[in-house]
């Protein structure tokens, strides 16, 4: 009995420090969202123009275009490439920027956290200014 109490009082309180992340920014995570899904749509159809458009000036400063984005992508990113699964999970703004973890089961079947960080640009739009893969335990699915 004092198990399933202490369980009980352990998932409402990790029920309850979540909410205020949610309701603090709900119009910018669903922005957020939007953006990735919107980026990992362009990767899965091979738009590279699109998927570029999605990235930060910062990053696109580093990729000079489309073509070489995409080769950076493909080369150390295939988890992104037309993934089987995503699921968005812990999502925490920080001033004008947010960071974003995404969980991706890849084509081949492995599981991934994909962690994002997004900056909002002056014009009010999120861009994706990073990407970090974290090849998640027991690896495929």
């Amino acid at each position: 009995m004092k198990r399933r109490f202490a369980w009980f009082v352990m998932v409402l309180m990790l029920g309850l420090w979540t909410v205020p992340a949610g309701a603090q920014g709900d119009s910018a995570q669903a922005a957020v969202k939007g953006v990735i899904e919107k980026q990992l749509s362009a990767f899965a159809s091979g738009d590279k123009t699109a998927a570029y458009s999605y990235a930060a000036p910062i990053i696109q400063q580093r990729f000079s275009n489309p073509d070489v984005f995409m080769e950076m992508v493909a080369s150390g990113y295939t988890a992104l490439i037309a993934p089987q699964l995503v699921d968005f999970k812990d999502y925490e703004m920080r001033g004008g920027r947010v960071e974003q973890a995404v969980m991706i089961i890849a084509r081949d079947g492995s599981a991934w956290m994909a962690h994002y960080s997004l900056q909002q640009l002056q014009d009010g739009v999120w861009r994706i200014s990073g990407c970090w893969l974290e090849k998640l335990p027991g690896g495929s699915v």
